[in-house]
């Protein structure tokens, strides 16, 4: 068998790194509900949008990344017609899951499409995009980068608004000891109820600014280990801000919480919300 070259063990890394977190669409959800700060975020800058318009149209919302429904979910119900798009058919299947036990007119509201949002063909503008939870750090080259803003560009009504979160980079954090394991947790599996011990490491590539992440899902009892990977790039703040000027974005803000806390050395998260600048300069 030919030996793999570099490029390819890369890019067979990044791809694994994209889908396998999300193939387990039941445990993700498990894990990630008691995140709640960011749905309660983009609700209200929904509703902010929408805020006395009856135009039709001001209560649509692009959601780049939606997943399994865990914000989808919320701003249908809120009255949003939703259209979201993931790259993953499992997660995308347990949200048409969840739509059904959300109530027929609030299932209604919602448009699903399967694809890569770096090449979006939805057809239509929106008045709100938005790219929640970490979704645009698997943009891992600055051309993945051009390419999913010039779709947002061209899906992105004019006085439009496009809001998105990722992490702020912690270097002692991503500089951790990757022979270590780090995050120790005991839970049930919510479909299986199997105790499991949850652990994580990472390797940080820094040329690249792409950590790529280790969970590792252990039996409490013994037996077969699970290893899933997961890979971000990782934003600075000066850099992202440089990002969306030169693809044509003015930064309305770049907070460094959903409570609209000052971006600081500290802050675990970015907030960032922007408009289209017009024109764009070529």
């Amino acid at each position: 068998m030919a030996k793999r070259s570099e490029a390819e063990l890369l890019q067979a890394a990044l791809e694994a790194g994209t889908t396998e977190h999300y193939r387990d669409a039941a445990l993700y959800d498990h894990e990630y509900q008691r995140r709640r700060d960011d749905v309660r975020f983009y609700r209200a800058l929904a509703a902010e949008r929408a805020l006395g318009s009856t135009k039709k149209g001001d209560h649509d919302v692009l959601e780049l990344g939606c997943g399994s429904g865990r914000l989808l979910l919320p701003l249908v119900r809120d009255g949003f017609s939703v259209t979201g798009v993931d790259l993953s058919k499992e997660m995308l299947r347990r949200c048409r899951e969840r739509l059904q036990h959300a109530g027929r007119a609030a299932a209604a509201r919602a448009t699903l499409h399967a694809g890569d949002f770096r090449a979006l063909a939805i057809g239509r503008c929106f008045p709100l995009v938005v790219c929640p939870f970490n979704a645009f750090m698997h943009l891992y080259t600055r051309r993945d980068a051009e390419r999913f803003l010039a779709g947002v560009r061209a899906h992105l009504a004019p006085g439009g608004v496009f809001a998105f979160d990722i992490m702020n980079p912690d270097l002692s954090w991503l500089s951790r000891d990757s022979n270590k394991r780090w995050a120790r947790t005991r839970f049930r599996h919510p479909k299986t109820g199997q105790r499991m011990i949850y652990t994580t490491n990472l390797i940080y590539d820094a040329a690249l600014q792409i950590a790529f992440m280790r969970i590792y899902y252990q039996p409490e009892a013994g037996g077969r280990e699970r290893v899933v990977h997961l890979t971000h790039r990782y934003f600075f703040p000066l850099e992202l801000e440089a990002l969306l000027h030169y693809n044509g974005f003015v930064v309305e803000r770049h907070d460094g919480d959903f409570d609209g806390s000052a971006l600081a050395t500290e802050s675990e998260e970015q907030v960032v919300r922007c408009r289209l600048r017009r024109p764009l300069r070529r």
